[in-house]
This record gives structure tokens, C-alpha cells and sequence, in this order.
């Protein structure tokens, strides 16, 4: 399910920590391959916009969760099924991933998986500090809730690309980028270079 398609359609889910990037490398890969970027906090941001809505959706986090995947989902098949590629942006899962590896497959499209980490944790947090998203309808992070996603992170399994935060931003596109050109996506993952 990681080798190029006929059509070079792709499938990228960009997941990882929050606030380790993933919105930039996902948009930035969007741009090099003409893709659409569906990112679980803006669809999820429109919920919210209704209360009456976002009180069913909210608790259980596990249902806020499945909904989210669900509706990523739908927007990755209406551009698969249009012959578009997609890139999607979020805290995966493993059982979503093989949900979206099983869409990829079936539209003949290649699949893969960014996973972004930060491995010194004061970079991380000054990523984080002061930091505004500004998704309409959205809250803004707080390194508590960080500091604590990256306890309780579960990793994707392989294959994936792995990225690290601490590393430049063009160098991390270009990692990816040059896996994503390759036959296969490497099944131990791509590790940055160190300098």
C-alpha cells in the first residue's frame, strides 16, 4: 500500500506531537504536489461553531475523535474519487491509518505517513509559547496540553517517515519530498541527517 500508483495519486497523513509542525510540513507538502490539505482542526472547528452540535461531539474524546476521522475521511475520497490528492493533518491513530491505507489502495493511489516529532523539548515548547493558530471557532494551545499529548502519543507503526522538529524547515520537506519520490516509502522510516 506504500508503492507509487499508476495515476501518482497521493495519500499523506502528516501526524505526530502537536505543535511539532505538522500543519506546516502538511501544507507545505500540499503546495509541491498540488494537493488538498484536510486538517482535523478545521473541520472539527466548524462543529464547535454549534453548540448544540459540539455537545454531543466533544465527550467522549474517543467520539470527537471518530467523527473527526470520519469526516477526513470523507474529504479524502471525494478528492481521491476526483483524481486529486490529498494530504491529511493530525494526531493519528493506528486503526484510521489502515482505514485510509485501505482508501488509498482502493483508489489505486500511493499512501504514506509523516510523523513529526521534536526531540529536545525546550525547542518544542518555544514552538508552542505564545504561538496562534487562529482556526475560526478553535482554541489556542497550552503546553500543558502538549507536554501531556507527548506522554501519551502513540506511535504509528511502519512504514512511515520520521521528521524531527529541530531540524529546518526546507530540510524536513525535502526529506519527505525525496522519500515520497522514491518506489517505496522506507519501512524503518527516513531519519533526519544530523549536521
Amino acid at each position: 500500500m506504500s508503492s507509487r500508483a499508476k495515476g501518482g495519486q497521493w495519500l499523506v497523513v502528516v501526524t505526530g506531537w502537536t505543535g511539532a509542525g505538522k500543519s506546516t510540513i502538511a501544507d507545505a507538502l500540499a503546495n509541491g504536489r498540488g494537493a488538498t490539505v484536510a486538517s482535523f482542526d478545521w473541520v472539527m472547528s466548524a462543529l464547535r461553531c454549534h453548540d448544540d452540535v459540539w455537545s454531543v461531539v466533544e465527550e467522549p474524546v474517543e467520539r470527537q475523535r471518530r467523527i473527526g476521522w470520519d469526516l477526513l475521511s470523507r474529504i479524502t475520497e471525494q478528492q481521491l474519487r476526483g483524481g486529486r490528492s490529498c494530504v491529511l493533518d493530525l494526531v493519528a491513530r493506528e486503526r484510521p491509518r489502515q482505514e485510509w491505507a485501505a482508501l488509498a489502495d482502493r483508489f489505486r493511489a500511493s499512501f504514506a505517513v509523516v510523523e513529526c516529532v521534536c526531540s529536545d523539548i525546550e525547542v518544542h515548547r518555544s514552538r508552542v509559547d505564545g504561538r496562534r493558530r487562529e482556526i475560526p471557532g478553535w482554541y489556542e494551545l497550552r503546553w500543558e496540553w502538549v507536554e501531556r499529548g507527548r506522554q501519551l502519543y502513540e506511535p504509528l507503526s511502519e512504514p512511515k517517515i520520521v521528521i524531527d522538529a529541530i531540524e529546518p524547515l526546507e530540510h524536513n520537506v525535502g526529506v519527505v519530498m525525496d522519500a515520497l519520490g522514491r518506489e517505496r516509502v522506507p519501512r524503518r522510516g527516513v531519519e533526519p541527517e544530523r549536521s
